[in-house]
Formats: C-alpha cells, structure tokens, sequence
C-alpha cells in the first residue's frame, strides 16, 4: 500500500505516539508566523525552506496549535498526515523527502532537519523521523487493519503532485510537468543544488523547492488558479457541460485576441473583467481568459528555468488540455509537447510505488 497526499497537515505526538492535538488542513489560515520572522528571518526561512512563510507550511501551523493546544508543545515526534496513516497501519514513523521539505522543518538544499526551526515549536533532535525515499519499505500492515490488507507492505509514495508526475513519466532530470487540474500545477525536475539566493527568490514568487521522490533529484513547484478561473468564466457564460466547453473553446480559437482592449485578472479568490469593448462575446471572454492564463504559466515557467535550464520535455495532464484552445494555447506556449492520459494519477503513482516497495515493479528513471 502506498500513501500519498498533502504535508502542510500532520500529527503532533507524544513519545508513545498518542496525538496531542487537531490535524489543520494544509489550506487552513490559522497560523502564525511573527516567531518565525523574528527568530530565523524572512529571507533565511526561504533560503532553507524552500518555501513562502505563510499560514500553509507547518510551523506556522503548529505555533499557532501550540498557543492554541498547549498539550502539543510536548510533542515529541511529527509525521505528515499519510505518514500517520502508515504508521497506524503498522509501519515503522518515516518522514518522505518530498513531504517533510514542504514543513518549514527541513533544510531542503542540505537535506537534512532544520535545528533551529524544529526547536522554535520545541522539538528535540528526534522531532523528525527516519527520513526516506518514496517507494521505500517501512513496515508491513497489522492485524488491526481490515482481513484483506494484512500483510501488505507499505510505503510512502510522496507528495501528491509529485506522484502523479512520476506515473505520468515527468519527474525525471529536465522534465517539466504541467497538470490542469483546478489548480494549474507546474512541476520542474532537476538534480544540480540551486544557490540559497536563488532558492529564496523562487520561493518568494511562490514557487517551492523540494527533494523529489527520486533519490537525489529535486523539483520545484508552482500553482496558479488555472482551472478554477476558467470554470468561473464558464459559469459566467452559462456553460457547463464538457461538449459546451468543447464548443467554447472551438469558437474562440477563431478569436483574434489583438481585436479587443478586454482584459481577465484573476486570483484564487475572484475574477475581474475590465475593459469590455465592442468586440466582446462569450468566445471572445474565453480567449481572453485563456490568454491571460497562458501569460501567468510562461511566466512562473521563466523564473523557474531562469535557474535550472529550460526543460527538455513537457508532459501536461488533466481535462482542460484536451479543450481545444488550451491545447492551441499549450502549443503556442511550449511547442512540442505530450499529453499524459493516466487517470487518476496520483493514486495510480502511488500504487506504483506500492509495486516497488513490495519488488513487483522497478523504479522508471526515464
């Protein structure tokens, strides 16, 4: 069995592994991160981090758990919520590369725990477990687990986006991995370490860096609201079904976009439309709203390869690519590219992994 899911949220537990407090979701706002500015500073915590310091990342989360819960400034060991699940299944506590380097606990350049962050929400030097590399046996499933998974070998399969990508063959040096789904997630695979400033200037654009889930790689990831600004442009259209979006697309790709002042801005909390002209029409919005899409992406793409090179090939999943604007768009865009057709793939990954770990399948590194 392989798990694979979100490390922003995770379990705080005592010595014999009793949790002390609630889990957030990686998207809860309650966090705080004033202790953190003041004691390791902004640029520091992007440098070692790899990450924005936010309300998302863990120790944000788990200062505001311990003001909030003081039973979990003792905690004594931290796992991610599908690291948690493994271990209540019967596998020894691990800490995944690709989950722990999202926590703000990890030095992710160095690969190795961040001391001094841990001890800002007191943790000791055990705080972190074992760490491993997705695919790795840890444990085999107990009794207590339903009859028909007794017995199975379990392992960590990594961060959700980055399984996916795996599955989809995109995880390797030079790849890049473009998924549509309602967030756009923009993954760019590499082995050489990066420079602590460039790490910090990615991460302020919102652009992580973690260890991957193949030894000795990293990859650097970013998310726009792609899907979701354009299911909101088509609710504002009065189209909802994919042969209406299909027909959308098709109507728009006969747009010229040079034809009309219109401009979409977007974010994860809303839509603007300004400049509505004469040469408005549900087509023309679409256009508009795809270029505008497409503007971000390239953009987010540059600063990443501004650093490691510019990808030898693009791999893009998810439903949008196959609207026919968004692949005129993604052609524009990348030039030649492949469309994954897996479904599912993250928890088909993370299968995959669960192969490995269990020696039915042998890990794919092209």
């Amino acid at each position: 069995i392989g798990f694979t899911g979100f490390s922003e949220t995770g379990v705080l537990m005592d010595a014999v592994g009793t949790p002390l407090s609630p889990g957030l979701a990686w998207h809860d706002p309650r966090g705080i991160t004033e202790p953190i500015l003041k004691e390791l500073g902004d640029f520091e915590f992007r440098a070692r981090a790899g990450a924005l310091l936010n309300e998302i990342v863990t120790i944000s989360k788990t200062l505001w758990l311990n003001e909030n819960y003081p039973k979990s400034k003792k905690a004594k060991h931290f796992l991610s919520a599908p690291e948690w699940v493994a271990y209540c299944l019967g596998a020894e506590p691990v800490n995944e590369l690709s989950l722990v380097s999202r926590t703000g606990f990890f030095d992710v350049e160095a690969r190795k725990p961040w001391a001094e962050a841990i001890a800002l929400v007191g943790g000791g030097n055990d705080f972190l477990a074992r760490l491993v590399v997705a695919g790795e046996p840890i444990g085999i499933v107990n009794s207590q687990a339903p009859e028909n998974l007794r017995g199975a070998v379990i392992t960590i399969a990594g961060h959700d986006h980055f399984t996916a990508a795996y599955y989809s063959g995109a995880i390797n040096e030079g790849s890049l991995f473009d998924s549509m789904g309602t967030a756009e997630a923009l993954l760019r695979t590499f082995k050489a370490p990066l420079k602590r400033e460039a790490i910090a200037e990615l991460a302020a654009a919102n652009v992580g860096l973690s260890c991957s889930v193949i030894a000795d790689h990293y990859t650097l990831l970013g998310a726009l609201p792609t899907g979701l600004t354009l299911e909101r442009a088509c609710s504002l259209l009065g189209v909802n079904s994919l042969e209406e979006k299909v027909a959308l697309g098709s109507a728009a790709l006969s747009i010229d976009p040079s034809a009309s002042a219109m401009r979409v801005v977007n974010d994860y909390h809303g839509l603007s439309i300004t400049n509505l002209d004469d040469a408005v029409s549900p087509a023309a919005l679409f256009r508009a709203t795809v270029e505008h899409l497409v503007e971000d992406s390239a953009e987010m793409i540059s600063l990443m390869e501004k650093f490691t090179g510019k990808a030898q090939n693009v791999v893009i999943a998810g439903g949008w690519i196959k609207n026919p604007i968004i692949a005129f768009a993604k052609e524009r865009q990348f030039g030649s590219y492949r469309v994954s057709n897996a479904q599912e793939a993250g928890a088909t990954g993370a299968a995959e992994f669960a192969g490995i770990a269990a020696g039915k399948f042998k890990l794919r590194l092209n």
